[in-house]
């Protein structure tokens, strides 16, 4: 958003629902806090339902303009997506799978390497001597 005394003006133009909904919920609140004030119990449970209401619709405003803008400047789909090689992606996981269990089967020998040399897989249990 640009600097200037305008642009205010230039967003309520834009979105008119999101000032006209917070205004609309403001006046609510008051009505409920009038209420309130009077000990109106039946003033005050309408105004703040329909502040609830009504800043439910002013948040679904919001999240519509966001939206609506949001698809309106984004490119289309030939140029935000490029195409997939499927085969050299399939080639790629391939060799990473052989690689994976290239690595597994030399760590294993390894272990039995290790193993053959101590001669045995378990280590020796403690002599008590009593």
């Amino acid at each position: 958003m640009a600097g200037g005394s305008g642009t205010l003006l230039d967003r309520f133009k834009q979105e008119p629902l999101v000032p006209l909904g917070a205004a609309a919920t403001f006046a609510a609140f008051l009505y409920a806090a009038h209420g309130m004030y009077r000990g109106n119990f039946k003033q005050t449970q309408w105004g703040m339902r329909s502040r609830v209401v009504l800043q439910g619709l002013t948040v679904c405003a919001l999240v519509g303009y966001g939206l609506y803008s949001a698809n309106g400047t984004k490119p289309g789909r030939k140029e935000d997506v490029r195409d997939i090689d499927w085969e050299r992606l399939a080639r790629e996981s391939m060799a990473a799978e052989e690689a994976d269990k290239l690595r597994k089967e030399q760590g294993l020998a390894a272990q039995v390497a290790r193993a053959k040399q101590a001669r045995t897989v378990f280590a020796p249990e403690p002599k008590d001597n009593k």
